[in-house]
């Protein structure tokens, strides 16, 4: 396959801005659904004792589809010849069918079934966007800007964060859907019409079987160690994530006791933004000068595993606070150097969808893996000890994902 000549220039501010806005747009989506609306859905639908179990298979399911669909859809979209570009187009077809899957969310709350259906849609099509748009970094950001835009990247995903929690505050069912519909819509224009890709028409594509396809998905262990590496390392951090993501409204509630821990999220996700936004920027800015990426990345997920181990040995409210705020400086370091540490392991050639969605999938299964084994662990626990002390020996494993995470970094060896 012929590479597409993207003339790649400097980016100023503006620019990065338009490049990065999508992914505020898609992560106050997932905000929204995985921090408070999907749990308070089925916590209304099956009742407590079940709400843990139900919802980790719901997570799992749901990132089984994206692992898939994330290698899958980046794959096709270096394939794309079209006026657009080769990622515009499948950024605009998974829009639309995620917030279809939104909408069957909103209007059939009151069935599991159809509740599930729409997630799983949504689950698809989202990460059919996403597929696509986030390889538009390595199409248009020049390797001296890497850490710049990974940065950017890091702070819409931080931003995004208060956003996503304030929606369910503020609106209910259907209306919480639609908000995030129009909110999605709204970064697919800025991105359909800020951003300029070249038209992709001229593209040589060679016609390939199914079983060629599916090995240009695949790429080499042996002949691309780094790039796994950086996987690895990803999928221990977002195994982490994963958990305080999923599970931090059932630890309030019934850990620390609280009864109704929706504010009391949204508090700690407003620290948690603001301690990531006074570090993403700066951290990006930093790695491109300093090539220390590596010690960055172990630095932010040190600090969020000091976090975890904290929720295990406290329910004091205050302390809580003080250390979502030290998870949000350690996230923000991670988030503005990990994603420009993958750019910089990438194999070689036009294939860029192809490997960041399969480095995406890093993600994904943190997000199968989270709800498995918290799933696993919680369940027979709460038959012997009090749910309260499940939850914390759940956050004490949470606590080894980020150790394990921050040491394989440095098992790198192409990438400072």
């Amino acid at each position: 396959m012929q590479q597409v000549n993207t003339e790649i220039k400097h980016l100023s501010p503006t620019k990065n801005f338009t490049l990065s806005f999508y992914w505020f747009t898609a992560n106050v989506q997932w905000t929204a659904l995985i921090i408070i609306v999907v749990p308070r859905a089925i916590l209304a639908i099956v009742g407590r004792n079940a709400s843990t179990g139900i919802l980790s298979i719901l997570v799992v399911i749901g990132s089984v589809i994206a692992t898939f669909v994330q290698p899958w859809a980046g794959w096709v979209s270096d394939r794309v010849r079209h006026h657009w570009g080769r990622r515009r187009p499948y950024i605009l077809l998974g829009t639309l069918g995620n917030i279809a899957g939104l909408l069957i969310m909103g209007y059939g709350s009151h069935s599991l079934l159809v509740f599930a259906a729409g997630y799983f849609l949504v689950q698809f099509f989202a990460n059919l966007a996403q597929a696509a748009y986030q390889a538009l970094i390595p199409d248009l950001v020049s390797t001296a800007q890497r850490g710049t835009a990974s940065g950017w990247m890091g702070f819409m995903t931080q931003f995004a964060i208060i956003f996503g929690a304030l929606a369910p505050r503020y609106f209910g069912n259907p209306s919480v859907y639609w908000v995030l519909s129009g909110i999605l819509a709204g970064g697919w224009a800025v991105t359909q019409f800020g951003v300029k890709e070249q038209d992709s028409r001229q593209q040589s594509v060679q016609p390939v079987s199914v079983l060629q396809g599916i090995r240009q998905m695949w790429i080499s262990p042996r002949q691309h160690p780094d790039f796994w590496w950086v996987f690895s390392t990803r999928l221990m951090v977002m195994l982490g994530f994963a958990t305080l993501e999923n599970y931090l409204f059932y630890y309030l509630k019934f850990t620390v006791g609280l009864k109704n821990p929706e504010s009391t999220v949204f508090d700690i996700l407003v620290l948690l933004t603001l301690g990531s936004l006074v570090s993403v920027l700066a951290a990006g800015w930093v790695s491109d000068r300093i090539h220390k990426r590596k010690i960055l990345v172990s630095t932010g997920g040190l600090l969020m595993g000091a976090t975890a181990l904290t929720f295990v040995f406290t329910h004091n409210m205050p302390t809580i606070f003080v250390m979502g705020g030290i998870f949000g400086v350690g996230y923000g370091i991670y988030l503005s150097t990990d994603w420009a540490l993958a750019v910089d392991v990438l194999p070689p050639g036009p294939t860029e969808g192809r490997s960041m969605g399969l480095w995406q999938a890093s993600f994904n299964l943190g997000q199968v893996g989270a709800g498995m084994i918290a799933g696993a662990l919680i369940a027979p626990l709460a038959h012997v000890v009090p749910l309260s002390t499940a939850y914390r020996m759940l956050f004490l494993v949470t606590f080894l994902y980020f150790v394990l995470g921050s040491a394989f970094i440095y098992k790198v060896r192409t990438a400072h």
